[in-house]
């Protein structure tokens, strides 16, 4: 029987499965992250993978069939305006985890020239 101090949760509690040994969670915070996929695109990737996963969001921001993203195709001949180029370098900001130099970007006119961009900058976080 309960009593009138008793008080029954129905909250269900969470334990973490990993913690350190002060007992606090085991969570990355966002730059932790952001390293950690970073490196994991270093290692795992090559320049080729680099070009592929540029051509794949260049084609999806501008809304075309990869088959139409070449290395050697302009920005301007898939029919990107300015807008479109910011978008396009800030989605592959995003997924390479880096912050693109703006005198570099704005030199970019090609996709080859932005893959070689993406692929300087990963080099130049793994030195």
């Amino acid at each position: 029987m309960l009593s009138a101090r008793s008080t029954i949760s129905t909250r269900p509690t969470v334990q973490p499965k990993a913690s350190f040994a002060s007992g606090r969670p085991l969570v990355a915070s966002r730059q932790a992250r952001r390293s950690m996929a970073s490196r994991m695109v270093t290692r795992a990737s090559d320049k080729s993978a680099v070009l592929e996963d540029t051509r794949g969001i260049i084609a999806e921001q501008l809304g075309k069939e990869l088959a139409d993203v070449l290395p050697e195709s302009k920005f301007v001949d898939l029919g990107a305006d300015s807008l479109d180029t910011v978008e396009i370098m800030m989605a592959l900001e995003e997924k390479f985890s880096l912050q693109l130099d703006e005198q570099g970007a704005e030199k970019i006119e090609t996709v080859q020239q932005a893959s070689d961009l993406i692929t300087k900058q990963i080099d130049s976080k793994r030195a």
